[in-house]
């Protein structure tokens, strides 16, 4: 559903080639969203057979490029994703909290490493998140409210991980 989003959304900016839509995700969006990108022409073709999506082809140098269009059935299938993910009561899934379980069965020396590790990505994110963010200060509203979302989910969890870090340290 998401990717269908992205792809729709980013062909609602102008029509383009899948390696454009591709380029998009790993650059403006992989820090908010895990999307699939190794495979940006299979849903293209989909969404191509279902009306939402037309292709144009193009020749250039005697190469063929492929060029994507939304069409108006995608117009309405945007806007009915968009609905549907803003409507979303699902809460975010963090793979952490499946071993944290599981803590009575694991040993302090064997994971104290990894959680170190992950405090560590978790800083770092921190420090990306608010280098984007003074970047960012010239773009729409909507995109500098998504790093301000993403710094407090950040955060948070940098709070929570110091805590289960303590209880780890503390465990007999």
């Amino acid at each position: 559903m998401i990717q269908r989003l992205v792809i729709l959304g980013f062909l609602k900016r102008n029509p383009c080639c899948g390696y454009d839509i591709r380029k998009f995700i790993e650059r403006e969006l992989s820090i908010f969203s895990q999307l699939n990108t190794t495979s940006i022409y299979y849903p293209l073709k989909k969404m191509e057979g279902e009306g939402l999506v037309r292709k144009k082809e193009i020749k250039e140098n005697h190469l063929r490029k492929y060029i994507y269009e939304i069409t108006p059935k995608g117009e309405r299938e945007f806007l009915r994703l968009c609905k549907s993910a803003l409507s979303s009561q699902r809460r975010p899934f963090m793979e952490i909290d499946i071993p944290l379980y599981f803590l009575s069965f694991l040993k302090k020396e064997e994971i104290l490493p990894f959680l170190r590790l992950h405090l560590m990505f978790l800083n770092k994110a921190h420090k990306w998140l608010r280098e984007r963010k003074k970047e960012f200060r010239n773009l729409p509203k909507s995109i500098q409210l998504i790093i301000e979302h993403h710094i407090k989910l950040v955060k948070a969890e940098k709070i929570f991980l110091k805590e289960i870090l303590e209880l780890v340290r503390n465990k007999t």
